[in-house]
């Protein structure tokens, strides 16, 4: 689905999509299923319309919204899949690319990330471990 690049760096969600997008992707998560111009109020009065539905219809066409008519030329926008999907979806795609291409370094880095971010993740990353051992 629609995704093709990570930026290193880009934070959040602008790793993965662009800025605007990451906002627009964020306002509809947040407000269910908007119009054009629900997305655009809620990015605030330096969002312009036209822009923001050119943004909207581009995530569209990546598979990432879907749009219903609402009338004469006007659609309400929804996400395909909730944020959280949406997160654990990238997450994987991005793990899974880099221990395919890095193997062991990057399980290395992995877990040098979580001890720096938050010493408890270690333990998280082990019974994550345990887990799937026993799912085996």
């Amino acid at each position: 689905m629609g995704i093709h690049r990570f930026k290193f760096s880009g934070s959040g969600l602008t790793r993965v999509l662009g800025d605007l997008e990451a906002r627009v992707m964020e306002a509809v998560w947040r407000l269910g299923t908007p119009t054009g111009k629900e997305i655009r109020d809620a990015l605030g009065p330096d969002a312009h319309y036209k822009t923001v539905l050119t943004v909207a219809n581009r995530l569209v066409e990546k598979g990432l919204l879907a749009r219903q008519p609402t009338g004469a030329r006007a659609f309400r926008y929804r996400a395909v899949e909730s944020r959280q999907a949406f997160l654990d979806r990238i997450s994987g795609d991005v793990a899974a690319g880099l221990v395919g291409d890095f193997g062991q370094p990057a399980l290395a880095r992995f877990v040098d990330a979580a001890a720096a971010v938050d010493p408890a993740y270690l333990d998280e990353l082990e019974r994550l471990v345990s887990e799937r051992k026993e799912a085996r």
